[in-house]
Formats: C-alpha cells, sequence, structure tokens
C-alpha cells in the first residue's frame, strides 16, 4: 500500500475516529487515500508521506457524515437563491430585506423566497398590509421557514380571487382580520390557493437551486439525505 493523501491522527491530545458501528467502537486515526477511507486504526505511520497531509484531531471527535431523513433541498435551494429571510429574525428586517430584494429585481414577475419566522409577529401571522408597503405593485408568496404557512401581499390574494366571500379548504386556513377579511397569511393547504399561480422554474434553475442546497448541507457534514418532496411538486411550500 502506497502512502495516504490525507491522515487524520488522535496526537498527543487523543482526539478519536467514531466508527459508528453497532458497538460504538472509536480509534485513533483514518487514513484517506484517492477520496476513500484506506485505512481505520491506531497506527497509520506507514501511510504517512512526505506529500501526506496530516491533521491532528487535538483532542476532538472525528465522525462520518451526518445523514437527514426530511429535507427539501430544491425547495430550500430556491429559498436562497430568491429572498432569503432564514437569518433574519424581526419584522423590520424581514421588510428591508424584501424591499431591497424587490428594487434589485425589477423585472422579476412575483417576489418569492421565504424563511421568515413566526415569532416575529403578533400571533405569528404577518399582514398583506406590511407587505404592501414594500411590495405594492407585484404579487409577493414568501412561505415562513417550516413551509407550513405563507405570507401573501394584497396583489397575491387579488390574483387568487381570495376574498372575504372565500371559503378555508379542508385542508387549510386563510388568516382573517376583524371584518373577516383575508389579512395575509395563508396557513396548509390555502396557500395552494396562491401556489397554483406561481411561474414554472425552468429545470436549469432547479439544478441551480439542488446545487445550492446541496452545498449549504455540506457545510454542516450532512454528506446524506432524503428529499421528501419527489415528483413535480417542487412549486408547493411544505410537505407533500
Amino acid at each position: 500500500m502506497g502512502y495516504a493523501d490525507l491522515v487524520f491522527t488522535g496526537g498527543v491530545r487523543g482526539g478519536r475516529v467514531f466508527l459508528a458501528d453497532a458497538a460504538r467502537t472509536t480509534a485513533h486515526a483514518v487514513a484517506v487515500t484517492d477520496g476513500f477511507i484506506s485505512a481505520v486504526g491506531h497506527d497509520v505511520a506507514a501511510l504517512i508521506g512526505p506529500e501526506t497531509e496530516v491533521i491532528d484531531l487535538a483532542g476532538g471527535l472525528l465522525v462520518p457524515g451526518f445523514q437527514d431523513a426530511h429535507v427539501h433541498p430544491v425547495w430550500g435551494g430556491l429559498d436562497m437563491l430568491r429572498c432569503d429571510l432564514s437569518a433574519l429574525a424581526t419584522r423590520e428586517e424581514y421588510l428591508d430585506r424584501i424591499a431591497r430584494y424587490a428594487a434589485a429585481h425589477p423585472d422579476d414577475e412575483w417576489i418569492l423566497g421565504g424563511g421568515w419566522q413566526m415569532s416575529a409577529f403578533p400571533g405569528g401571522t404577518p399582514t398583506a398590509e406590511d407587505l404592501d408597503s414594500v411590495v405594492p405593485d407585484r404579487p409577493a408568496f414568501l412561505p415562513n421557514r417550516d413551509g407550513h404557512g405563507a405570507w401573501v401581499n394584497s396583489r397575491a390574494l387579488a390574483l387568487a380571487g381570495i376574498t372575504r366571500e372565500t371559503a378555508d379548504p379542508a385542508d387549510g386556513r386563510i388568516e382573517r382580520d376583524a371584518t373577516g377579511a383575508p389579512s395575509g397569511t395563508l396557513h396548509e393547504g390555502a396557500m395552494g390557493l396562491v401556489n397554483r399561480l406561481l411561474p414554472t422554474e425552468a429545470p436549469e434553475r432547479l439544478v441551480e437551486a439542488l446545487l445550492q442546497g446541496q452545498r449549504h448541507l455540506h457545510s454542516y457534514g450532512v454528506t446524506a439525505w432524503q428529499d421528501a418532496i419527489v415528483g413535480t411538486e417542487y412549486g408547493d411550500a411544505g410537505d407533500p
């Protein structure tokens, strides 16, 4: 066996390698050659050559990549490519980001994105009036960070024909003000009343979104996942 390209070693501080087997075994070194694990054990010194990169775990724990059984990499990637609100936390921050995004994308037919948190708004329900103040000229559809509710403006409500007379769908609810008029938040299946009007994304855009989502997952050590939306429903927000 030749030299390894990369070796992780426990070093003097006793770092460990978690093998993720049923016995929860640990080792003190792992070697990587041509992108594959080539050896695991307490002594890989013979695999260290003049060009081998050696990383001292410095008392830390090296683990295999995490796997997530329920993610939406395409949907999440699209949100990151659109008006991404996920790193913000307040109503004022959201409105500022949305206003800046709308100004930077004057030719977009819809303002799309999402990632807001319910705790930023009274009752967890943002209003169309607020969204109208920064996007008065185009429809806006912004799902929250769990994907089970959406913030829409008056233009989106009008295009979807949602009025005080519109009944709640069986699988959702239209948030309403004290007079019964739709106030700007759509829950669960009610999102579909607007979502069905969204422009279709080109396949190339979906690939771009997938790669963006993949980069984000990799940045957290998530190296394998199961997409919880399989099919042609990537325009939908939320679980199937």
